[in-house]
């Protein structure tokens, strides 16, 4: 379905001709076609990954994880593409609840709560209490106590010199090394407290809290709540059929033909969102804030809305990646890594790029520029195939005066932000300094007692980072010290011939013939993933940039 190009124009800023009351009633109606329209793609979307999931599709396809898998192929996390299975399993033995999501009686929100714990004995009640009580009502009746339980998400920001953003970095990396897995910066933040606090007890002031946020009374009229029955885009409707006749492949074609159809109508939901959300229209319609109306009214998460809406400014600001966006072109995964780091002058070329590598080298390459890059100035991509290790320069040298052009932020549980920030202060409050002081020395102790503790020293894992070589891959645990030439063949023993592999890709991926790798260590491997008989392989990468041909 596309919007009328006249409705997707913003209109101008606080015009004269612009009619609030109207353009809510316009853009909800919209927006409603357009959530209900995402919501029957995602049922498309499920069934295809059940098929896929049942028959465990991506180790067939050289992948030893999920989330590798999903990240890379659908643009998706595991836990969405998990969470769609799972819905559309359960709709399959729930014909009522099946029959109100299909009518639009129910939306996509609701859909999900109800679906995991009504069973066909008792779906009729269950669907009569979601007709008659809003999305966070009916998750406080189906919640028990001890799941109702949500620590919430904070923020963490400190400004502080390049140089220590670069020791955070540093730290954030031997985290994950530690860890054996690729830890968030927020995940690698519990860890660094916990070794700084076991060596330094919690002292000085509490740091600032963040004021609590008012409780808001919901208030409602009655909204218009019947179905809206929009026809399926013909590249989509279809594509669910005859599932159990095709083969690994196919299913992983049709769930990448379904997901270009829909990525293709997110930048209009994300575009009528802003105009929506920033000219507080939700409010004309008795909706206390915008995360009620989008996950009440249209079904959709806050988390997923504020990212659409954050996608669609950058559209504004960089016009190569409005238009790679717009197109489609840009998985969701692909997109929301961009975004941290596109800027007008320096679109075309990220973009690009994005095309070029798997998302584990486009993640790496954006985590090195925002680490080395002077304050908010635009930065290209590096030259392809560059070394990303971070240098030490200037880590030990400090000038009496330092401007603070860089910060440390990350999101996190509130716990953990709160843990953080008393590691932050314990080690300040040591060493009589500031807060700036104080991070820098958790981290510079951190750093120093993860590097003292005995490791393997195998230098071929140094080489290539303490990770799976594999392109596509993730993993940092149960690592392999493989020979690209077996030496059953008469491949030698010198570091041009071994490579990282973890546990899977080692025994199951190349010992197994879904992954064949040639060529010399570490940089020019040619890698083939997902390999069949009498056919190209799925992918072929040289190094950790796609073959052109």
């Amino acid at each position: 379905m596309d919007v009328p190009p006249d409705v997707l124009v913003p209109p101008e800023a606080y015009g004269r001709g612009f009619c609030p009351h109207d353009a809510a009633l316009v853009l909800d109606g919209w927006l409603r076609r357009l959530a209900a329209q995402d919501t029957r793609g995602r049922m498309v979307l499920g069934r295809l990954a059940r098929a896929f999931l049942r028959r465990r599709g991506h180790h067939e396809l050289g992948f030893s994880r999920l989330g590798d898998y999903s990240g890379e192929r659908l643009g998706l996390s595991a836990r969405e593409l998990q969470s769609l299975t799972t819905v559309s399993a359960r709709l399959e033995r729930l014909p009522r609840l099946r029959a109100a999501f299909a009518g639009g009686v129910l939306n996509w929100a609701q859909i999900r709560l109800v679906a995991a714990v009504a069973t066909p004995e008792d779906e009729t009640e269950w669907l009569a209490r979601a007709e008659r009580r809003t999305v966070r009502a009916l998750a406080a009746v189906i919640r028990t106590p001890p799941d109702s339980e949500d620590d919430g998400v904070a923020r963490f920001r400190l400004r502080c010199p390049r140089r220590v953003r670069l020791l955070w970095h540093q730290v954030v990396e031997v985290a994950r090394r530690m860890a054996g897995s690729d830890l968030t910066q927020g995940q690698a933040a519990e860890a660094i407290a916990a070794e700084g606090l076991s060596a330094r007890p919690p002292c000085g002031d509490a740091w600032p809290a963040a004021e609590p946020p008012d409780e808001t009374r919901s208030v409602f009229v009655e909204l218009d709540w019947s179905a809206i029955r929009e026809a399926l885009p013909d590249d989509i409707a279809g594509l669910d059929a005859d599932i159990d006749g095709l083969d690994h492949f196919a299913l992983d074609g049709r769930m990448r033909a379904a997901l270009h159809a829909m990525r293709r109508a997110d930048w209009q939901l994300g575009r009528l969102l802003r105009v929506f959300l920033d000219r507080r229209l939700y409010r004309l319609m008795e909706f206390p804030s915008a995360e009620r109306y989008v996950t009440e009214r249209l079904g959709l998460s806050a988390r997923k809305a504020r990212a659409l809406v954050a996608l669609e400014r950058k559209t504004w600001q960089a016009d190569a990646f409005g238009t790679a966006y717009r197109a489609g072109e840009l998985s969701w995964v692909r997109a929301l890594t961009l975004l941290p780091i596109v800027a007008e002058p320096t679109a075309a070329a990220w973009v690009e790029r994005a095309g070029a590598v798997p998302v584990r080298r486009l993640a790496d390459e954006v985590e090195w520029a925002l680490t080395v890059r002077d304050g908010v100035a635009p930065i290209a991509p590096p030259p392809p195939g560059a070394s990303l290790t971070l240098e030490d320069r200037q880590l030990c040298t400090r000038p009496e005066w330092e401007f603070p052009d860089a910060e440390v932020t990350f999101s996190a549980p509130v716990a953990v932000v709160a843990l953080f920030r008393t590691a932050i202060l314990a080690f300040a409050a040591h060493a009589h300094g500031s807060l700036i002081e104080g991070l820098e020395s958790l981290l510079v102790h951190v750093k120093s007692e993860w590097e003292s503790q005995p490791r393997h020293r195998d230098p071929v894992f140094a080489r290539d980072r303490w990770r799976c070589a594999v392109p596509i891959c993730t993993a940092r645990r149960e690592l392999h010290d493989h020979h690209v030439v077996f030496r059953s063949r008469g491949g030698g023993n010198d570091r041009e011939n071994r490579i990282t592999l973890c546990a899977w890709h080692h025994l199951r991926g190349v010992h197994a013939g879904r992954v064949r790798a040639e060529g010399e260590a570490p940089d020019k491997i040619i890698w083939d993933v997902g390999v069949r008989p009498g056919r190209r392989a799925l992918l072929r990468l040289v190094g950790e940039r796609y073959a052109t041909s």
